[in-house]
This record gives structure tokens, C-alpha cells and sequence, in this order.
């Protein structure tokens, strides 16, 4: 997206507008990689948010750490910085067997290069939409008197063209192709939570959720980017996931159960892969950016943002300098809602 410098804003030409499914991934006048929320704008880890950089601030030891989708991409690498924290399990779920045993290997692997000898790594076979898979793991997770201190929820569904309910000769996606989208993004998220936060021997103990979103949750007009709008299946379930996990912060104490949901940034992945997108069209973002954001953001560190949706790239220190007092002033901020309309400051008159 940008560097890890202060932001060059200056707006690019048109040659320079890369492309996705053959449309401008953003309009000449916007670029939305930049935002005007820290000066500083990141594409790869940091001291503030690397645990090997910053143990002492950073550290998950004594955490059990479960991560949906954890199988390859940002997933597997949350479960490797979550390792260079410390923590004392990391449970990674992935559809398929043979991938989860290659993901747990290369994770022990990277424990013991790291001589965390006290990180005990597992791996579990669940599908993160389907309601009984994500039962049973629970259940299971009971049996064993297993008890999730932070939840990490990655898995998302795919990105697909198409306008909603359009009609299908114009290439609109059916009633059915969105609602299968909502069971992914939505639904089992919404499970998934249910029951971390119902945990049998749970009560008590302080827990970190964590949502992975995305920007096009709120960057979705095409006046901004003509590729994202093209797939507002996505933006829309994405956005109403964070709107599920915008209620759930407002219920909960913070010391109890901080919930952050946050944008990982542009990465190159197996989702780029699969919509044929080339490694050169976009500057994509470290992996490591997310990866070491998630470590971060599921410690007491991250608690001013409790309730928020971030971006990776923003740099954490100047994010707390200057938004850490004015949240307690606009409860609506960086929330999921109506742009300008702030509900604290309605009244109902006789």
C-alpha cells in the first residue's frame, strides 16, 4: 500500500492505475491505499508491533490462541508471530488434512528454530462455515478442558463479480450466491464467537477477539474503486459481519473481552492467486503486516481501539497519540454505522 514513511499523497496519473478483472482498481482522483487517519502508513512489521522486536509488550505467554483458516496465508503467519510471542498453545484450523499436518509441521518447526520449546502447536480438521464441524470442535475443545483465551477469526469467503440481485444475463449474483457468502462471512463467524464466548471453565478469564475484515467493507463506491464495486457481495457480507462484531464490543467490558475488527491490508494470497491476479499489478503489502497487527491487537495494548475497525497500515503508536482521548469523546468513530449521523447525540423530545 504505502511505505513505512510518512505518505507520498500525491494523487497517481491514470497510466499508473492498475487493473483488476480488466477495471481500474481506483479512480484517477482517488487513491484509497492512502488515508488520512496516522502520517505514518506501513507495508511490513515494526518495532511497535513486532513480538520479536518488542517481547516484553507483546507477549502471549500462558494464551491458548485459536485461528480460523490457518491452513496458508495470513492465517499461518498470525500462528507464526503468535509462536514468537510466546503463547502457550496455538490451535489452527483448515479444511483439509493433508494441508493442516504441512501448516503444523512448518509451525513446530518454526518454534523450535525460535527455541519455544513451551508452545505446544495443533492442528484441527473444521470448516469454519459449517455449523456441526464448528460444534464438534468446541466440543471437543470442552472435552479436553481446553479453554481459547484469544479467537482470531480469518477464513473468508472469495471475492465474485457481479451486481446483487442484477439480473443474471448481466452477470447479478442470485439470492442463494449471496446468502452462501453470509454463511461464510457471517454465519459461522457468528457460531464461532457464540461459543468462545460460552466456553465451559471460560468465565473469568480476560479473552481477545479478533475480526479479520477488509477495506472493502467501507471502500466500495465506485467513485473509488471501480474493481471493489464490481464485487459488492463481499464488501456487503464483510461489512455486515462488522456490524454483528460492532454489537458484540458494545455488550462486552473491554478487561473482560476486547474485540477489534481490522483491514490486513493488500496481500498477495491464494485469493489473488484464484481470481488470476498477477503479483505485479498491485505494491502488496508484507505479510508480516497483518500477522504481527493480530499478535498486537489481541493484547492490552491494543485496548483503546476495543469496538473499532483499523487498518493494519496505521501506524499503532500515532493511532493511540492522536485518537486514544478523542474516541472517548465520538463513540462512533471507526464503527460500522450512518456517516454523519451520531447516534449519542440524538434525542428523543416530548
Amino acid at each position: 500500500m504505502a511505505s513505512s514513511a510518512p505518505t507520498d499523497t500525491t494523487t497517481p496519473t491514470t497510466k499508473q492505475i492498475p487493473t483488476i478483472f480488466n477495471i481500474p482498481w481506483h479512480t484517477p482522483s482517488h487513491n484509497h491505499t492512502l488515508t488520512n487517519v496516522t502520517p505514518t502508513m506501513h507495508t511490513t512489521s515494526y518495532l511497535a508491533i513486532n513480538p520479536s522486536l518488542n517481547p516484553s509488550s507483546i507477549s502471549h505467554a500462558g494464551h491458548t490462541v485459536l485461528i480460523t483458516g490457518a491452513t496458508a496465508g495470513i492465517g499461518l503467519a498470525m500462528a507464526k508471530s503468535f509462536i514468537t510471542a510466546s503463547a502457550s498453545k496455538v490451535i489452527i484450523t483448515g479444511r483439509r488434512q493433508e494441508r493442516i499436518d504441512a501448516a503444523v509441521s512448518l509451525l513446530r518447526q518454526h518454534a523450535a528454530e525460535l527455541g519455544k520449546t513451551e508452545t505446544v502447536v495443533v492442528g484441527e480438521r473444521s470448516d469454519a462455515v459449517d455449523m456441526e464441524e464448528i460444534d464438534a470442535l468446541w466440543q471437543k475443545l470442552g472435552e479436553e478442558g481446553t479453554v481459547v483465551d484469544v479467537l482470531a477469526l480469518n477464513a473468508v469467503g472469495e471475492m465474485a463479480m457481479g451486481g446483487l440481485c442484477a439480473p443474471k444475463e448481466e452477470g447479478g449474483r442470485s439470492t442463494g450466491e449471496v446468502w452462501g457468502k453470509l454463511e461464510k462471512n457471517l454465519r459461522g463467524p457468528m457460531r464461532s464467537v457464540e461459543l468462545f464466548m460460552r466456553q465451559p471453565g471460560g468465565r473469568g478469564r480476560e479473552k481477545f477477539l479478533l475480526n479479520t475484515s477488509t477495506a472493502s467493507a467501507h471502500i466500495s463506491h465506485p467513485a473509488y474503486s471501480p474493481a471493489l464495486a464490481s464485487c459488492p457481495e463481499y464488501g456487503f457480507t464483510k461489512a455486515t459481519a462488522g456490524l454483528f462484531f460492532g454489537y458484540i464490543a458494545q455488550q462486552a467490558d473491554p478487561e473482560k473481552l476486547q474485540v477489534i475488527s481490522f483491514h490486513p491490508g493488500t496481500i498477495y494470497s491464494e485469493l489473488c492467486q484464484g481470481l488470476g491476479v498477477d503479483k505485479s499489478v498491485l505494491p502488496f503489502d508484507d505479510i508480516s503486516l497483518p500477522a504481527d497487527f493480530a499478535t498486537w491487537a489481541t493484547t492490552k495494548e491494543a485496548r483503546f481501539l476495543h469496538g473499532r475497525f483499523v487498518w493494519a497500515a496505521w501506524d499503532v503508536d500515532e493511532l493511540r497519540a492522536i485518537y486514544e482521548e478523542r474516541f472517548k469523546k465520538d463513540p462512533e468513530m471507526f464503527r460500522f454505522g450512518v456517516v454523519g449521523l451520531a447516534g449519542s447525540n440524538l434525542h428523543v423530545t416530548q
